[in-house]
């Protein structure tokens, strides 16, 4: 029982207990920007590599994922724009805000859209492997086209980058949320680049994530990372790790349980109907 509750505090703690770490935040973009990084969105930065040209000056380019607080990642923008930092913010259709996109849109942040056909539709399927996920990519490439279209619709943005979403089933079936995305696809629709696409990932000098307390980073700290005066750095951070929003975050647990259910029950209905 102690060794349960020593792996859940962190994660309780920060969920339900931690205050707001945006001073922190604050803190950490200022002291990227004194090293003399400039903030660019990754659309901007794509674009140049596309053109065959490079950044003239060290940059950074900060992600926000918005993969559950939405009011969160309205309080980190608002950090941003005092400081007059633009970066990228990728919503999952679950947590588009329109009024919020409209003013990060005004500020000259770019907004993307944060997908996960594969892991719904596995979770859907009750998928039992990497193959399952596979035999589906026509399938999964109509949903994604269907997605795009509806992300627009929603928030009046056409997407310019997109980058893929992480969940446990990804994890556990071994298969990313970009598997079945390719040039043609994203060309098809008008999107400079996926984030995770080899050719734009070759242009970043160093990547850094925030990760739940205690760690906080991963895979190292960003003054660790800065230190060795990297071209290009890749920030990517999450509005649950630096503002506290306790309903939310009770929000996002809920329905992570109820995924991990709803997918054990359609993998029995596949198991039992044997279709896989």
């Amino acid at each position: 029982m102690a060794v349960v509750f020593s792996k859940l505090w962190p994660r309780l703690r920060q969920n339900y207990l931690m205050p707001d770490r945006l001073d922190e935040y604050r803190l950490l973009l200022t002291g990227i920007r004194h090293r003399g990084y400039r903030f660019l969105p990754l659309v901007e930065f794509a674009n140049t590599i596309r053109a065959g040209n490079t950044t003239n000056a060290p940059t950074c380019l900060l992600r926000v994922d918005v993969d559950s607080d939405p009011r969160g990642a309205g309080r980190m923008f608002a950090v941003e724009r005092e400081l007059g930092i633009r970066s990228t913010y990728y919503f999952r259709l679950s947590t588009i805000d329109r009024a919020l996109i409209a003013e990060m849109v005004q500020h000259g942040t770019e907004i993307g859209y944060h997908f996960e056909e594969a892991s719904t539709l596995a979770r859907q399927r009750g998928y039992r492997s990497a193959a399952d996920v596979e035999d589906a990519r026509e399938e999964l490439r109509a949903q994604f086209r269907a997605n795009v279209a509806k992300f627009h619709e929603r928030t009046g943005v056409t997407p310019r980058t997109v980058a893929a979403h992480g969940d446990f089933l990804n994890r556990r079936l071994g298969v990313s949320n970009n598997c079945f995305v390719d040039r043609a696809l994203l060309d098809e629709l008008e999107i400079s680049a996926e984030a995770y696409e080899r050719w734009l990932v070759s242009h970043i000098s160093a990547r850094i994530a925030d990760r739940p307390a205690p760690r906080h980073w991963h895979p190292y700290p960003p003054e660790v990372a800065l230190a060795s005066n990297p071209a290009v750095v890749s920030l990517i951070v999450h509005p649950r790790q630096w503002v506290r929003h306790s309903s939310s975050n009770a929000r996002a647990d809920w329905e992570r349980v109820w995924a991990e259910a709803e997918y054990g029950l359609n993998r029995w209905r596949r198991r039992v109907t044997g279709a896989g």
